[in-house]
Protein backbone atom coordinates (compact mmCIF):
# COMPACT_ATOMS: atom_id res chain seq x y z
CA UNK A 1 0.00 0.00 0.00
CA UNK A 2 1.09 3.41 -1.05
CA UNK A 3 2.08 6.27 2.00
CA UNK A 4 -1.38 7.28 2.87
CA UNK A 5 -0.39 10.84 3.77
CA UNK A 6 0.23 11.45 0.17
CA UNK A 7 -3.91 11.19 -0.10
CA UNK A 8 -5.37 14.84 -0.70
CA UNK A 9 -7.32 14.44 2.05
CA UNK A 10 -4.11 14.24 4.45
CA UNK A 11 -2.09 17.26 3.06
CA UNK A 12 -0.52 19.81 5.69
CA UNK A 13 -0.95 17.31 8.31
CA UNK A 14 1.74 16.04 10.72
CA UNK A 15 1.21 12.66 12.07
CA UNK A 16 2.28 11.59 15.32
CA UNK A 17 2.12 8.24 17.46
CA UNK A 18 -0.03 5.99 16.87
CA UNK A 19 -3.32 5.64 19.44
CA UNK A 20 -6.27 4.86 17.86
CA UNK A 21 -7.59 1.38 16.63
CA UNK A 22 -10.37 0.94 14.38
CA UNK A 23 -12.28 -1.69 13.25
CA UNK A 24 -15.05 -1.46 10.24
CA UNK A 25 -17.28 -4.62 9.41
CA UNK A 26 -20.13 -4.65 6.09
CA UNK A 27 -22.79 -6.32 6.01
CA UNK A 28 -22.69 -7.45 2.63
CA UNK A 29 -25.20 -4.50 1.06
CA UNK A 30 -23.29 -1.54 1.41
CA UNK A 31 -24.03 -0.84 4.99
CA UNK A 32 -21.21 -0.45 7.62
CA UNK A 33 -20.41 0.01 11.41
CA UNK A 34 -17.06 0.80 12.95
CA UNK A 35 -15.62 1.18 15.95
CA UNK A 36 -12.79 3.36 16.77
CA UNK A 37 -10.80 2.85 20.35
CA UNK A 38 -8.54 5.09 21.75
CA UNK A 39 -5.48 3.12 24.23
CA UNK A 40 -6.17 3.04 27.63
CA UNK A 41 -8.92 5.24 27.15
CA UNK A 42 -12.76 4.08 28.04
CA UNK A 43 -13.98 6.33 24.79
CA UNK A 44 -15.22 5.31 21.98
CA UNK A 45 -16.53 6.26 18.68
CA UNK A 46 -18.96 4.57 16.88
CA UNK A 47 -19.27 4.99 13.34
CA UNK A 48 -22.25 3.68 11.16
CA UNK A 49 -22.40 4.96 7.32
CA UNK A 50 -23.10 3.24 3.54
CA UNK A 51 -20.62 2.66 0.76
CA UNK A 52 -21.15 5.27 -2.04
CA UNK A 53 -19.84 6.27 -5.01
CA UNK A 54 -18.62 9.90 -5.40
CA UNK A 55 -16.98 11.67 -8.58
CA UNK A 56 -16.58 8.08 -9.43
CA UNK A 57 -14.64 6.31 -6.57
CA UNK A 58 -16.19 4.31 -3.62
CA UNK A 59 -16.09 5.76 -0.42
CA UNK A 60 -17.60 4.98 3.30
CA UNK A 61 -19.51 8.08 4.42
CA UNK A 62 -19.99 7.97 8.23
CA UNK A 63 -21.26 9.84 11.29
CA UNK A 64 -20.06 8.57 14.94
CA UNK A 65 -21.12 8.84 17.89
CA UNK A 66 -19.48 8.97 21.10
CA UNK A 67 -19.49 5.77 23.47
CA UNK A 68 -18.00 4.32 26.29
CA UNK A 69 -17.64 1.19 27.89
CA UNK A 70 -20.73 0.07 29.77
CA UNK A 71 -18.76 -0.74 32.98
CA UNK A 72 -16.99 3.22 32.96
CA UNK A 73 -20.66 4.51 31.88
CA UNK A 74 -21.91 3.10 34.92
CA UNK A 75 -19.40 4.29 37.15
CA UNK A 76 -19.54 8.07 35.96
CA UNK A 77 -23.31 8.17 36.63
CA UNK A 78 -22.90 7.19 39.98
Amino acid sequence: MSDLSDHPLLQGLEFGKEIYSIEIHGNGRGEYVGITREDDSPCRIVFRGSLVTENGRKLIRARGSQAWTKQQGEKEGQ
